[in-house]
């Protein structure tokens, strides 16, 4: 695990059981490192555990070796989730380093997603989204610390096979994002994602000229000019943008699987 010296040694740790009090966890942590201090987080009125607490080390070296040794080990019958922590950590998470991963077999758990991609660099946090009754979903979220590493793992791991599952990986966009766009004529327009990092508003163009004549055609960006990894691209008639979206729709590009589909917003203001 690669150390940061923005985490110092402190730990969240989350998916407790709710059961789990401050003996539990001390019990459990301080087989690895001299505990500083454990607090449960609870509910102000009812005093009930929310389900998850920070445990502080006197050095940041035994929160390392916790989080490497304790991540996804069973705790009161449920698999308890490690990352750092930070105050306002999710403000501080860059964006473009968020994948989501899609088409997963359901046996993959958070810990077998983890191992998946840590090889790319280094992960903040995993989670398989699941049922009420704990049962996945078919597709998780894995947060790097930067965002070479996110694109790295798109590349290498976007379309392998997992358990006869071909898997999707791709940025993550919030929909904070997505409500950026105004409406317009949908049935012309067409949204394609899953684009590297390099790939321009003019390379998108040149792309869907072969498809029909284009009003316009746009790669969003960040405050740094940087590309989001899609973009939008306006055709002058529905027939050409359906047509654009049969083509480029998981067809490979750069090392990519691009997705493509008819979009119900524009691109303006991205």
């Amino acid at each position: 695990m690669l150390e940061s010296k923005d985490f110092n040694a402190s730990l969240y740790v989350g998916n407790l059981h709710q059961d789990c009090n401050e003996a539990t966890l001390f019990e459990k942590f301080s087989t690895v490192g001299s505990i500083l201090s454990i607090r449960v987080c609870r509910d102000i009125n009812t005093g009930s555990s929310l389900g998850y607490a920070y445990v502080n080390y006197t050095k940041h070296e035994e929160a390392n070796k916790a989080l490497d040794v304790l991540n996804y080990d069973q705790l009161n019958g449920q698999p308890i989730r490690i990352m750092w922590a930070q105050k306002d950590l999710k403000s501080k998470l860059p964006m473009a380093a968020n994948l989501v991963v899609k088409n997963l077999p359901r046996t993959i758990d958070d810990k077998i997603l983890r191992d998946m991609f840590s090889m790319y660099g280094n992960i903040l946090s995993v989670k398989i989204v699941t049922y009420q009754n704990g049962d996945s979903k078919g597709y998780g979220f894995v947060q790097f610390e930067d965002e070479n590493s996110a694109n790295e793992a798109i590349t290498e791991v976007d379309g392998t096979l997992v358990h006869g599952r071909k898997i999707i990986v791709s940025k993550f966009i919030p929909y904070k994002d997505r409500k950026k766009f105004q409406e317009i004529s949908f049935s012309n327009n067409i949204f394609v994602k899953n684009l590297t990092p390099s790939f321009s508003s003019n390379d998108l163009e040149k792309l869907c000229l072969g498809f029909g004549s284009i009003t316009s055609a746009r790669v969003a960006t960040n405050e740094d000019n940087r590309s989001k990894g899609y973009g939008f691209v306006s055709f002058e008639c529905a027939e050409n943008a359906n047509r654009a979206v049969a083509e480029l729709n998981r067809m490979y590009l750069n090392g990519r699987r691009l997705f493509a589909t008819v979009a119900k917003t524009g691109f303006i203001n991205i």
